[in-house]
């Protein structure tokens, strides 16, 4: 790391700190207090690299709006489940499982729906 300019180190410390190996960012860390640059250049970055993985986390966690819930559970199909693919693929995990969650919830409802009305069916054939 010693070898390395400013820029690849800030660049390590910063914004590529997730491709490398913990050691090497350390290591990367350890240079730029050697050098005394470890202040406004460097900080701020590092806040910026917190805070995008703090709204990366938020965004996992956020709940399915109620009314798609209730969409999902009237209408359980397979629109929904390509709807809780998309949502994956931008990192909505929590709204991935509850659309498969009300999906089921859907489901479940119109089986029970059905053998209620061949039960009645049958009843009153009998």
């Amino acid at each position: 790391m010693a070898n390395r300019s400013y820029e690849e180190l800030h660049e390590i410390v910063g914004k590529l700190r997730d491709e490398y190996n913990p050691e090497a960012v350390a290591a990367a860390e350890a240079e730029v207090e050697k050098r005394n640059i470890l202040g406004e250049k460097i900080h701020p970055i590092g806040r910026d690299l917190r805070s995008r993985k703090q709204l990366k986390a938020e965004k996992a966690n956020e709940p399915l709006q109620t009314q798609w819930k209730i969409l999902t559970l009237l209408f359980p199909g397979i629109l929904n489940l390509i709807m809780a693919d998309a949502l994956k693929a931008n990192g909505y995990e929590r709204q991935y499982q509850e659309i498969w969650k009300w999906f089921f919830y859907g489901l479940g409802f119109y089986v029970m729906i059905l053998l209620i009305v061949i039960i009645l069916a049958f009843i009153q054939t009998s």
